[in-house]
Protein backbone atom coordinates (compact mmCIF):
# COMPACT_ATOMS: atom_id res chain seq x y z
CA UNK A 1 0.00 0.00 0.00
CA UNK A 2 1.27 3.46 -0.89
CA UNK A 3 1.71 5.96 1.91
CA UNK A 4 1.23 9.72 1.68
CA UNK A 5 2.34 12.08 4.44
CA UNK A 6 0.69 15.49 4.66
CA UNK A 7 2.37 18.15 6.81
CA UNK A 8 0.04 20.72 8.35
CA UNK A 9 0.81 23.79 10.43
CA UNK A 10 -1.16 25.65 13.08
CA UNK A 11 -1.11 29.38 12.28
CA UNK A 12 -2.63 32.51 13.88
CA UNK A 13 -6.17 33.32 12.80
CA UNK A 14 -5.50 37.07 12.79
CA UNK A 15 -2.59 39.49 12.48
CA UNK A 16 -2.87 40.51 16.14
CA UNK A 17 -0.11 38.26 17.42
CA UNK A 18 2.29 39.10 20.24
CA UNK A 19 6.08 38.89 19.96
CA UNK A 20 8.11 37.34 22.76
CA UNK A 21 10.47 40.15 23.89
CA UNK A 22 13.29 37.70 24.68
CA UNK A 23 13.21 35.13 21.86
CA UNK A 24 11.70 37.52 19.23
CA UNK A 25 9.42 34.67 18.11
CA UNK A 26 5.63 34.68 17.74
CA UNK A 27 3.63 34.17 20.92
CA UNK A 28 1.24 31.67 19.37
CA UNK A 29 -0.83 31.46 22.52
CA UNK A 30 -1.73 35.13 22.11
CA UNK A 31 -4.13 34.57 19.22
CA UNK A 32 -6.80 32.28 17.90
CA UNK A 33 -5.46 29.66 15.52
CA UNK A 34 -6.45 27.64 12.47
CA UNK A 35 -4.95 25.25 9.96
CA UNK A 36 -2.74 26.92 7.37
CA UNK A 37 -4.95 27.28 4.24
CA UNK A 38 -2.38 25.95 1.74
CA UNK A 39 -1.87 22.88 3.94
CA UNK A 40 -5.57 22.02 3.69
CA UNK A 41 -5.22 22.13 -0.10
CA UNK A 42 -2.24 19.78 0.18
CA UNK A 43 -4.37 17.44 2.29
CA UNK A 44 -7.18 17.48 -0.25
CA UNK A 45 -4.70 16.65 -3.03
CA UNK A 46 -3.48 13.63 -1.07
CA UNK A 47 -7.06 12.52 -0.32
CA UNK A 48 -8.01 12.78 -4.00
CA UNK A 49 -5.08 10.53 -4.93
CA UNK A 50 -5.99 8.18 -2.08
CA UNK A 51 -9.43 7.70 -3.63
CA UNK A 52 -7.71 6.40 -6.77
CA UNK A 53 -4.80 4.45 -5.28
CA UNK A 54 -6.09 3.27 -1.88
CA UNK A 55 -3.02 4.80 -0.21
CA UNK A 56 -2.81 5.54 3.50
CA UNK A 57 -2.80 9.26 4.35
CA UNK A 58 -0.86 10.24 7.47
CA UNK A 59 -1.31 13.79 8.82
CA UNK A 60 1.68 15.26 10.69
CA UNK A 61 1.98 18.55 12.55
CA UNK A 62 4.73 20.05 14.68
CA UNK A 63 3.72 22.35 17.50
CA UNK A 64 2.30 22.66 21.00
CA UNK A 65 -0.53 20.52 22.37
CA UNK A 66 -3.08 22.91 20.87
CA UNK A 67 -1.95 21.81 17.38
CA UNK A 68 -4.00 18.67 17.95
CA UNK A 69 -6.96 20.65 16.59
CA UNK A 70 -5.18 20.85 13.22
CA UNK A 71 -4.75 17.09 13.14
CA UNK A 72 -8.31 16.49 14.33
CA UNK A 73 -9.49 18.53 11.35
CA UNK A 74 -7.31 16.44 9.03
CA UNK A 75 -8.83 13.24 10.44
CA UNK A 76 -12.31 14.70 9.99
CA UNK A 77 -11.59 15.42 6.33
CA UNK A 78 -10.35 11.87 5.69
CA UNK A 79 -6.78 11.31 6.91
CA UNK A 80 -6.20 7.77 8.19
CA UNK A 81 -4.02 8.62 11.17
CA UNK A 82 -2.33 11.60 12.77
CA UNK A 83 0.98 12.29 14.53
CA UNK A 84 1.84 15.39 16.56
CA UNK A 85 5.53 16.30 16.92
CA UNK A 86 5.53 18.12 20.24
CA UNK A 87 8.28 18.85 22.74
CA UNK A 88 9.79 21.84 24.53
CA UNK A 89 12.93 21.04 22.54
CA UNK A 90 11.16 22.04 19.31
CA UNK A 91 10.14 25.50 20.57
CA UNK A 92 11.50 28.39 18.52
CA UNK A 93 12.66 26.23 15.61
CA UNK A 94 13.22 28.17 12.40
CA UNK A 95 12.51 26.66 8.98
CA UNK A 96 15.76 24.69 8.96
CA UNK A 97 15.27 23.05 12.38
CA UNK A 98 11.60 22.46 11.59
CA UNK A 99 12.71 20.64 8.46
CA UNK A 100 15.15 18.53 10.49
CA UNK A 101 12.28 17.30 12.67
CA UNK A 102 9.84 16.78 9.78
CA UNK A 103 12.36 14.86 7.68
CA UNK A 104 13.14 12.63 10.67
CA UNK A 105 9.41 11.94 11.06
CA UNK A 106 9.12 11.11 7.35
CA UNK A 107 11.98 8.61 7.60
CA UNK A 108 10.38 6.93 10.60
CA UNK A 109 6.91 6.70 9.01
CA UNK A 110 8.02 5.74 5.50
CA UNK A 111 6.38 7.31 2.46
CA UNK A 112 5.79 7.40 -1.27
CA UNK A 113 4.80 11.06 -1.48
CA UNK A 114 5.11 14.06 0.84
CA UNK A 115 2.55 16.87 0.61
CA UNK A 116 3.16 20.42 1.83
CA UNK A 117 1.25 23.67 1.51
CA UNK A 118 3.07 26.11 -0.73
CA UNK A 119 3.72 28.45 2.21
CA UNK A 120 2.45 29.31 5.67
CA UNK A 121 0.61 32.59 6.19
CA UNK A 122 2.55 33.38 9.38
CA UNK A 123 5.95 33.30 7.68
CA UNK A 124 5.53 33.28 3.87
CA UNK A 125 8.97 31.71 3.45
CA UNK A 126 7.94 28.68 1.33
CA UNK A 127 11.13 26.99 2.58
CA UNK A 128 10.10 24.00 4.69
CA UNK A 129 8.86 21.69 1.92
CA UNK A 130 11.94 22.15 -0.29
CA UNK A 131 14.24 21.86 2.73
CA UNK A 132 12.68 18.56 3.81
CA UNK A 133 13.00 17.21 0.26
CA UNK A 134 16.64 18.27 0.19
CA UNK A 135 17.40 16.61 3.52
CA UNK A 136 15.76 13.39 2.32
CA UNK A 137 17.44 13.55 -1.09
CA UNK A 138 14.19 13.18 -3.06
CA UNK A 139 12.74 15.08 -6.05
CA UNK A 140 10.52 18.08 -5.30
CA UNK A 141 7.98 20.05 -7.32
CA UNK A 142 6.70 23.43 -6.14
CA UNK A 143 3.54 25.32 -7.10
CA UNK A 144 1.65 22.28 -8.39
CA UNK A 145 -1.87 22.83 -9.67
CA UNK A 146 -2.66 19.22 -10.65
CA UNK A 147 -1.49 15.75 -9.65
CA UNK A 148 -2.43 12.61 -11.56
CA UNK A 149 -2.62 9.03 -10.31
CA UNK A 150 0.89 7.57 -9.76
CA UNK A 151 1.72 4.77 -12.22
CA UNK A 152 4.77 2.48 -12.26
CA UNK A 153 6.64 4.43 -9.60
CA UNK A 154 6.11 7.84 -11.17
CA UNK A 155 3.58 10.64 -10.81
CA UNK A 156 2.69 13.28 -13.40
CA UNK A 157 2.07 16.76 -12.06
CA UNK A 158 1.32 20.16 -13.56
CA UNK A 159 3.02 23.16 -11.98
CA UNK A 160 2.96 26.90 -12.39
CA UNK A 161 6.12 28.41 -13.79
CA UNK A 162 5.57 32.14 -14.06
CA UNK A 163 2.85 32.71 -16.64
CA UNK A 164 3.10 29.18 -18.06
CA UNK A 165 2.24 25.65 -16.95
CA UNK A 166 4.69 22.74 -16.99
CA UNK A 167 3.85 19.02 -17.04
CA UNK A 168 6.44 16.92 -15.26
CA UNK A 169 6.89 13.20 -14.68
CA UNK A 170 8.49 12.68 -11.28
CA UNK A 171 9.93 9.51 -9.76
CA UNK A 172 8.62 8.34 -6.41
CA UNK A 173 9.29 8.99 -3.60
CA UNK A 174 8.93 12.73 -4.04
CA UNK A 175 7.63 15.88 -2.35
CA UNK A 176 5.08 18.29 -3.78
CA UNK A 177 4.05 21.78 -2.62
CA UNK A 178 0.42 22.72 -3.18
CA UNK A 179 -1.22 26.14 -3.35
CA UNK A 180 -4.78 27.41 -3.12
CA UNK A 181 -5.65 26.31 -6.66
CA UNK A 182 -7.08 23.12 -5.12
CA UNK A 183 -10.50 23.41 -3.51
CA UNK A 184 -11.09 21.68 -0.16
CA UNK A 185 -14.14 19.47 0.33
CA UNK A 186 -16.43 20.66 3.15
CA UNK A 187 -16.40 18.72 6.44
CA UNK A 188 -19.21 16.29 7.23
CA UNK A 189 -20.92 15.23 10.44
CA UNK A 190 -19.87 11.62 9.80
CA UNK A 191 -16.28 12.75 9.42
CA UNK A 192 -16.46 14.73 12.64
CA UNK A 193 -17.79 11.75 14.56
CA UNK A 194 -15.08 9.52 13.11
CA UNK A 195 -12.33 11.98 14.03
CA UNK A 196 -13.41 12.36 17.66
CA UNK A 197 -12.77 8.69 18.37
CA UNK A 198 -9.36 8.48 16.70
CA UNK A 199 -6.04 8.59 18.52
CA UNK A 200 -3.44 11.26 17.85
CA UNK A 201 0.05 9.87 18.45
CA UNK A 202 2.68 12.17 20.00
CA UNK A 203 6.39 12.00 19.22
CA UNK A 204 9.20 14.04 20.77
CA UNK A 205 12.84 14.41 19.77
CA UNK A 206 13.76 11.05 21.32
CA UNK A 207 11.10 9.28 19.26
CA UNK A 208 12.67 10.82 16.15
CA UNK A 209 16.21 9.80 17.16
CA UNK A 210 17.20 13.46 17.38
CA UNK A 211 19.43 15.16 19.89
CA UNK A 212 17.78 18.12 21.59
CA UNK A 213 20.64 20.30 20.37
CA UNK A 214 19.64 19.68 16.72
CA UNK A 215 16.32 21.50 16.99
CA UNK A 216 14.79 24.47 18.74
CA UNK A 217 15.68 28.13 19.08
CA UNK A 218 19.36 27.70 19.96
CA UNK A 219 20.02 25.34 17.06
CA UNK A 220 18.29 27.57 14.53
CA UNK A 221 20.71 29.39 12.19
CA UNK A 222 18.12 32.14 11.68
CA UNK A 223 18.44 34.77 14.42
CA UNK A 224 15.85 37.52 14.83
CA UNK A 225 17.69 40.53 16.21
CA UNK A 226 14.77 42.93 16.54
CA UNK A 227 11.11 43.22 15.63
CA UNK A 228 8.85 46.25 15.49
CA UNK A 229 5.37 47.12 14.35
CA UNK A 230 5.01 49.44 11.39
CA UNK A 231 3.24 52.66 12.30
CA UNK A 232 0.62 54.19 10.07
CA UNK A 233 -0.30 57.81 10.73
CA UNK A 234 -3.07 59.61 8.91
CA UNK A 235 -4.04 63.27 9.03
CA UNK A 236 -7.80 63.52 9.16
CA UNK A 237 -9.60 66.71 8.21
CA UNK A 238 -13.36 67.25 8.27
CA UNK A 239 -14.72 68.92 5.11
CA UNK A 240 -17.57 71.28 5.98
CA UNK A 241 -18.90 72.14 2.51
CA UNK A 242 -18.24 72.09 -1.21
CA UNK A 243 -15.95 75.12 -1.15
CA UNK A 244 -13.75 73.49 1.49
CA UNK A 245 -13.66 70.29 -0.55
CA UNK A 246 -12.55 72.21 -3.64
CA UNK A 247 -9.77 73.94 -1.66
CA UNK A 248 -8.58 70.61 -0.27
CA UNK A 249 -8.55 69.11 -3.76
CA UNK A 250 -6.45 71.99 -5.11
CA UNK A 251 -4.00 71.59 -2.23
CA UNK A 252 -3.60 67.92 -3.09
CA UNK A 253 -2.96 68.74 -6.73
CA UNK A 254 -0.32 71.25 -5.69
CA UNK A 255 1.40 68.65 -3.51
CA UNK A 256 1.42 66.13 -6.38
CA UNK A 257 2.98 68.67 -8.74
CA UNK A 258 5.64 69.50 -6.14
CA UNK A 259 6.50 65.81 -5.79
CA UNK A 260 6.74 65.40 -9.56
CA UNK A 261 9.05 68.40 -9.81
CA UNK A 262 11.21 67.12 -6.97
CA UNK A 263 11.47 63.69 -8.60
CA UNK A 264 12.48 65.27 -11.91
CA UNK A 265 15.39 67.15 -10.33
CA UNK A 266 16.61 64.21 -8.27
CA UNK A 267 16.97 61.84 -11.24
Amino acid sequence: MEKYIVFLKQVPRSTKVGIDPVTKTLKRSSSMTRTNPDDLCALQTALDLKAETGAEVVAVSMGPASAESVLREALQLGADRAILLSSPAFAGSDTFCTSVALSAAARKIGFDMLFFGRMAIDGDTAQVGPEVAGMLGIPQVTHIVKAETPVDGRVEVVKEAGDTLQRLSVALPCAVMVGKEFSVNPPTLAGWRRAQGMEIVRWNETDLDLDGTEVGLNASPTKVVETELAESRKDTRWIADGDALAMAFMECLGTVEELKEEEKWTR
